[in-house]
C-alpha cells in the first residue's frame, strides 16, 4: 500500500515537472524556431530598384502657441468702484471706445470747485485789468505817481498768475475726472474683462485685455542644440490643429537668451492673420534643418507583416524578405534608417492596370 502511494506521488511529481518544462518552452514538440527564411525560387515579376543614397531634408517639429505681442493690459489710473461695463470678451473696439466706467463723484466735485475758482479768478482779473488801464492813463498824464502805477501793475500781474493757476487746477481736475472712464487705446478684440459692476478698481490693476487679431504670431521653444541651424527669414510650416489651420510663414525672431531649466530658446514667426486663430491656441512649428545623406524608398516598396516592416530584396536572382527600420515620411517616400545599404536591389510591385 505504501509502495503504491509512493508511485502515485512520483507520477504526479513527474507530470508537474513536465508541465513546468512545457511552460518554459523547453519542450517544442515540432515547433518551428522563430526567424525569417529566404524565399526560394525564381524572383516574382516586379520592378527592380537599386538603392542609392540621397540628400534628405530635415525638419524639427516643436510645440508652440498662438500669441499676441500687441496684447494690451488696460488698467485704471485712479481708484474707484465700477459703475458700468461697456464690453464683454470678444467685443470689437476702436480707439477711444469706453470699456469701464468708475464712480466719479469725488472727481466731479473737484472739477466743479476748480471751475468755480477759474470763474472767480477771471472776474477778479477783469476788475483789476480795468483799474490797471485807468492807472496807466493817469500815469501817462502825470496824475499818478510811479510808485502807485507799479503797485497796480503788480496787482494786475498777480491776478493774471492767479487765473493761470486756477485754469491749471481745473485742467488737472478734468483729467482726473476723465480717468473715471477707461477707454481702449487701440483697435482690437477684448480678450478678457476682469471686473464687474460693484468691484473696486485700484490704480495699476488690469481691468481689460485687448489684442489686435491682425498682429498674431506663433511662438515655440527650440532645444539649444539646434541654435546654429535656424535662421531669421527662413520659411517654416506652422499648424494650429484646433483651428484646422496650416500655413507657410517666415521665422521672424530668435531670442538670444536660453531658458536655464529647459535649455531651450524661443522663436517667433512673422505676423499671421486669420479670424480662426486666437491667442493661447496650441500650435506646431516645423523648422527646416540641414539636409543629411540617407536612403529613401517609395512607400509601395514597404510591406507590413504583422508588427514588422519588410521589403523584398533581390539576391542572386532570388528574393528575400528583409526587415527595415523606417524614419520620417518625405512626400510619397519613406526614409530607411536600418536594414538596407547602397547597392542593394529591391523588388517593387508592378503598377496596377486599369481594366476598361
Amino acid at each position: 500500500m505504501n509502495r503504491r502511494k509512493i508511485l502515485e506521488l512520483s507520477a504526479l511529481v513527474l507530470l508537474a515537472l513536465a508541465f513546468m518544462a512545457w511552460l518554459a518552452g523547453l519542450l517544442h514538440f515540432g515547433k518551428i524556431s522563430p526567424g525569417l527564411a529566404p524565399l526560394t525560387g525564381v524572383a516574382p515579376p516586379g520592378r527592380v530598384l537599386v538603392i542609392t543614397e540621397t540628400r534628405i531634408p530635415r525638419q524639427l517639429e516643436v510645440p508652440g502657441q498662438v500669441i499676441s505681442p500687441s496684447l494690451a493690459q488696460i488698467s485704471s489710473q485712479i481708484p474707484g468702484r465700477v459703475t458700468k461695463t461697456w464690453v464683454e470678451a470678444g467685443s470689437r473696439v476702436k480707439p477711444g471706445d469706453a470699456l469701464i466706467t468708475l464712480f466719479a463723484g469725488e472727481y466731479q466735485e473737484r472739477l466743479n470747485q476748480a471751475r468755480a475758482g477759474v470763474a472767480q479768478a477771471r472776474a477778479s482779473l477783469d476788475q483789476i485789468a480795468a483799474d490797471y488801464q485807468r492807472y496807466r492813463l493817469l500815469f501817462q498824464e502825470g496824475a499818478a505817481s510811479p510808485r502807485e502805477f507799479e503797485a497796480m501793475e503788480a496787482r494786475f500781474k498777480s491776478a493774471q498768475a492767479a487765473l493761470t493757476a486756477a485754469e491749471s487746477q481745473a485742467g488737472e481736475a478734468a483729467v482726473l475726472q476723465g480717468y473715471a472712464v477707461i477707454r481702449s487705446p487701440a483697435s482690437g478684440v477684448v480678450a478678457e474683462r476682469r471686473v464687474a459692476v460693484g468691484d473696486l478698481a485700484q490704480p495699476g490693476q488690469t481691468l481689460v485685455l485687448v489684442y489686435n487679431p491682425d498682429l498674431l504670431q506663433i511662438e515655440g521653444e527650440v532645444s539649444d542644440s539646434y541654435r546654429n541651424q535656424v535662421r531669421v527669414g527662413e520659411a517654416l510650416g506652422v499648424a494650429v490643429p484646433s483651428a484646422d489651420w496650416r500655413s507657410q510663414v517666415s521665422l521672424g525672431e530668435i531670442f538670444p537668451i536660453s531658458q536655464g531649466v529647459s535649455r531651450t530658446f524661443k522663436v517667433r514667426t512673422t505676423a499671421v492673420k486669420d479670424q480662426k486663430l486666437m491667442p493661447g491656441m496650441f500650435a506646431r512649428l516645423s523648422l527646416p534643418l540641414k539636409s543629411t545623406a540617407g536612403i529613401l524608398l517609395p512607400g509601395e516598396a514597404v510591406a507590413p507583416i504583422g508588427q514588422l516592416t519588410m521589403v523584398r530584396v533581390l539576391v542572386a536572382g532570388q528574393t528575400q524578405l528583409r526587415q527595415v527600420k523606417l524614419g520620417q515620411q518625405v512626400g510619397e517616400q519613406v526614409e530607411v534608417l536600418a536594414g538596407l545599404n547602397p547597392g542593394d536591389k529591391i523588388l517593387l510591385p508592378l503598377p496596377e492596370k486599369n481594366d476598361r
